[in-house]
């Protein structure tokens, strides 16, 4: 039930900084890469979201890596920009570092059970791997 409302959350911060842009990352990249790095956040809440809506596992854990790879990026800037000086960042940096955790456990999540769900295939089919 949150998973939804936090892939709508992501959107909103991918298309806010696709659009706005983000000074942290921003002051630390050339201009291109803020929207690139803005628009993989967007693309990677929008995959993870479809994913999550139409049962699609493997294609929520795409959305969600890119996620996370946009995320990094950010607490990457994030810690630049505090050891050059701006520690009101700091905030910033906890709530991108709780999100990345939470992330990372669905990310989890969507590995345990895609494997589960090739096991099981593959007792149903008597090890005959299905094509993909």
């Amino acid at each position: 039930m949150l998973l939804p409302v936090i892939d709508v959350g992501l959107i909103t911060f991918g298309l806010t900084s696709l659009i706005v842009g983000s000074k942290i990352v921003g002051d630390f990249t050339l201009p291109w890469f803020r929207v690139a790095w803005g628009a993989v956040i967007l693309i990677g809440a929008v995959v993870a979201l479809l994913g999550l809506v139409f049962l699609r596992k493997r294609t929520e854990l795409w959305g969600r890596f890119a996620v996370g790879i946009g995320l990094l990026i950010y607490v990457a800037a994030i810690v630049m920009y505090i050891a050059s000086g701006s520690s009101n960042s700091t905030l910033t940096l906890v709530l991108v570092l709780i999100r990345l955790v939470a992330l990372s456990w669905r990310i989890n999540d969507l590995f345990t059970e895609i494997g589960r769900e090739e096991a099981d295939q593959e007792a149903h089919t008597g090890g005959i791997p299905r094509a993909q």
